[in-house]
């Protein structure tokens, strides 16, 4: 038992070393001089169309809060709303969220995870 604790500890503590993930260098409290500076950062788009005795406008506006984890670990949350407004009546709406997860340990080698997706704004609010 013991020689498989140690060698899944060594496997571990290697895989860790691998990543650049140095468990002295890594912390995710520090009372000064804190590693986590995000960058904020967004965007909106608003449009209209006329035409065929009907008129649609339809906006978007998005957030980005980007952070990094690590020297080579980075990190974004993205949130946001989309709206299409018919003058006639009809509206509907969409909540749009993202996260991505970035490791690039050189200029040559980069491994990204995103996931994003929207929900209908009735899922919040009932309606």
């Amino acid at each position: 038992m013991r020689i498989v604790l140690i060698a899944l500890l060594l496997s571990v503590s290697s895989a860790v070393l691998a990543v650049g993930l140095e468990p002295t260098n890594f912390s995710l409290i520090e009372p000064t001089g804190s590693w986590f500076d995000p960058d904020f950062s967004g965007y909106a788009s608003f449009s209209m169309v006329s035409g065929g005795g009907r008129t649609l406008g339809t906006g978007l506006t998005v957030g980005t809060m980007s952070f990094s984890l690590h020297p080579n670990w980075y990190a974004s949350i993205d949130i946001g709303y989309a709206k299409l407004y018919d003058f006639h009546g009809f509206s509907t709406g969409r909540i749009l969220g993202g996260l991505d997860l970035r490791w690039q340990p050189s200029d040559d080698f980069m491994f990204q995870f995103h996931i994003s997706g929207s929900l209908p704004d009735s899922t919040l609010t009932g309606f």
